[in-house]
């Protein structure tokens, strides 16, 4: 269900999963408002908010918790993603300063047209490149290869290789961002814990229905949207809101110029 979501656009998802939960939960009012009458709700008013208190505190912090650490590794995919770029483009530039890395030059190229072509559409599957690798490998190997036989040169070199680094580490931690998400027990907990928290604002006793059904219409309002932002960026490169791959048409544009 939560995959389906990710696969729409985000428009359509946001309607789906928003307006969803507000209907679903003004059906609930519904079901409670037919087996207790006003009389009963009224009279337990003062229990009944004492415990919403302790629950909506409770979800409340599970909730941010959860938003927060998914918009944290949203950025830091974004973050990776540029970083990777910029360690290549360093040792692309590098490479000018050794006769015969013509070789290695062209493969960079390669490795950020594949990124792009071919890795980041895979991504949106939740798949991985094998050949975005190999380009990469063999890069590295190249890099490694390099002769160096003045100090200047090998001062370079070390640079070279400390880049190359950064950017197969930056490589694996973005790929390991979009397998990540966040766990199905963990789902079960935030859906049912909103149902839960708007389902006890129905045993308060309001003299208007019409009334009580807009203020907690408007509850299941902001908890659907917080729920949809927490969908829409569970993971980094899938979905209609991803990380896109401007760092690499940046990173191709640069190469190409030089």
């Amino acid at each position: 269900m939560i995959a389906w979501l990710e696969s729409l656009p985000t428009f359509e998802a946001g309607l789906v999963s928003v307006g969803g939960f507000v209907i679903s939960t003004m059906l609930l009012g519904l079901f409670v408002h037919k087996f207790t009458s006003k009389e009963v709700r009224a009279a337990n008013t003062d229990r009944a908010g004492f415990i919403l208190a302790v629950i909506g505190v409770v979800y409340a912090v599970l909730l941010a918790f959860v938003a927060i650490g998914v918009w944290e590794r949203f950025q830091e995919a974004e973050v990776r993603t540029y970083d990777e770029a910029g360690a290549l483009a360093t040792v692309y530039r590098d490479s000018l300063s050794f006769g015969h890395s013509e070789r290695l030059r062209t493969v960079l190229k390669a490795y950020a047209r594949s990124v792009i072509d071919d890795e980041w559409p895979q991504m949106r599957r939740g798949e991985k490149s094998k050949y975005a690798a190999v380009l990469l490998e063999t890069a590295h190997a190249d890099v490694r290869a390099l002769q160096a036989p003045t100090p200047t040169l090998q001062d370079i070199h070390a640079q070279m290789l400390a880049a190359m680094d950064t950017a197969l580490r930056d490589r694996e931690t973005r790929l390991t961002i979009d397998f990540i998400g966040i766990s199905e027990v963990m789902w079960v907990v935030l859906i049912l814990g909103a149902y839960v928290t708007v389902a006890f604002t129905y045993l308060f006793g309001f003299d208007r229905t019409v009334m009580q059904q807009l203020m907690i219409g408007g509850l299941a309002l902001v908890i659907g949207l917080v729920l949809f932002l927490v969908v829409a960026l569970d993971y980094p490169f899938r979905g209609s809101i991803a990380v896109q791959p401007e760092a690499f048409r940046s990173l191709l544009d640069s190469l190409n110029a030089l």
